[in-house]
């Protein structure tokens, strides 16, 4: 069989995570920096010893058309209700090959690893931008899974940085975290970090913790957006996730705090520092934990400093951590640094911290709230 020609040779890294890509699919290079800069680096040329992802070009499917749809009419390997099935066609001692089907905007891809090489090969049947991108976040996942498997915990948590420290947001879904984020980039000046997704890792035993966000869409509130300076740019903005411009956006009632009532504006990294004019900060020290509330009967806001671990602090567990675990054995085998994990979590629980709770006319004061909440965790917001 002839070997298709390489068109690329690069390693795709974050921290100590890194992986080897080789690549014939035209413009990956431009995709990986649209979808994962600044969280990874793309270098040219390999480094040793790390898997390496071989990315191909296929003119069919490894079955046929009406096995597939077979296939998708019978549920086989979800990894979560809501995203990508894999189908298992083959599977041994050392090598493994599946089927990962199509998701609503892209095309499917095979997946076949050699486990104990270190080596995986993509193949993708067709170069539309979605199913590019779909194989982008594929090699994110790859690097996100050594990541994890290497000791980093996940927290599900928002974070800001100013001056190269960082304040985290925990707390459970729809408590305001992205909120917080988004009201303290775009109207107090802070970096962005990440809205919902924060990985935290330290180089060395005697090194300070470091704060990274991940590669996902940001999701931000039509509250958060009321009076906001930027609201009209998201309306007339094009995003990828939309059919031409967002168009107006609903004033929110009171509903739209609750989980079953919010409303959301969607987009990639790329296209929210567009229309904002943020900045980002993907490499920040913590100095800090906020635990918020919204509450859309509170009028103004409480803060009020907390002792002892939160337990918003407990990392991401079970099908939440479905984008960091190799749950289908694709990598070579990997053992986790427990110690590592544990040191980090104990690092941030040492941080000063405080629970928050705000209302909807948060938004007209905020860069006094934001004060206020960030002088909590003992300095003063922007001042070291």
């Amino acid at each position: 069989m002839t070997t298709p020609p390489v068109c690329a040779e690069a390693t795709l890294s974050c921290w100590f995570g890194r992986i080897n890509v080789e690549s014939e699919v035209p413009g990956l290079d431009d995709v990986i920096a649209a979808v994962l800069a600044p969280y990874f680096t793309l270098t040219p040329g390999h480094t040793p010893g790390a898997v390496t992802v071989r990315i191909t070009r296929s003119a069919r499917l490894p079955v046929s058309e009406s096995d597939l749809e077979a296939v998708r009419r019978t549920p086989q390997l979800w990894l979560n209700e809501d995203g990508p099935r894999f189908v298992l066609l083959d599977h041994g001692h050392d090598r493994m090959v599946l089927l990962r089907d199509a998701e609503e905007d892209s095309g499917p891809m095979l997946v076949t690893a050699s486990r104990p090489a270190g080596h995986v090969h993509l193949e993708v049947y067709d170069e539309r931008p979605q199913t590019v991108r779909a194989l982008v976040r594929y090699l994110a996942f790859l690097v996100g899974a050594q990541l994890h498997h290497g000791g980093v915990p996940v927290l599900h948590g928002s974070a800001v940085a100013r001056h190269g420290e960082s304040v985290i947001m925990l707390g459970t879904t729809n408590s305001g975290k992205s909120t917080l984020a988004f009201l303290a980039t775009t109207l107090a000046g802070w970096d962005f970090v990440s809205d919902d997704t924060l990985m935290v890792w330290r180089d060395h035993a005697s090194a300070p913790p470091r704060v990274s966000g991940w590669p996902r869409r940001l999701g931000i509130s039509v509250g958060s957006l009321v009076g906001h300076p930027a609201r009209a740019r998201f309306e007339q903005a094009s995003l990828r996730r939309y059919d031409g411009p967002v168009g107006p956006l609903p004033t929110p009632g009171a509903s739209s705090w609750t989980r079953e009532g919010r409303v959301r504006v969607y987009c990639d990294l790329d296209e929210f520092t567009a229309v904002t004019g943020a900045t980002v900060d993907q490499d920040s020290r913590p100095r800090g934990i906020l635990l918020p509330h919204a509450d859309p009967t509170v009028r103004g806001w409480q803060v009020e400093p907390v002792d002892g671990l939160p337990p918003e602090l407990a990392p991401v567990a079970g099908r939440n951590l479905r984008h960091f675990v190799d749950y289908l054995g694709v990598l070579p085998p990997a053992v986790a640094d427990t110690v590592t994990r544990d040191a980090v979590l104990a690092d941030l629980a040492a941080l000063p911290c405080a629970r928050v709770r705000y209302g909807p006319d948060v938004n007209a004061d905020f860069p006094r709230f934001w004060a206020e909440a960030t002088a909590a965790l003992g300095t003063p917001a922007g001042v070291r």
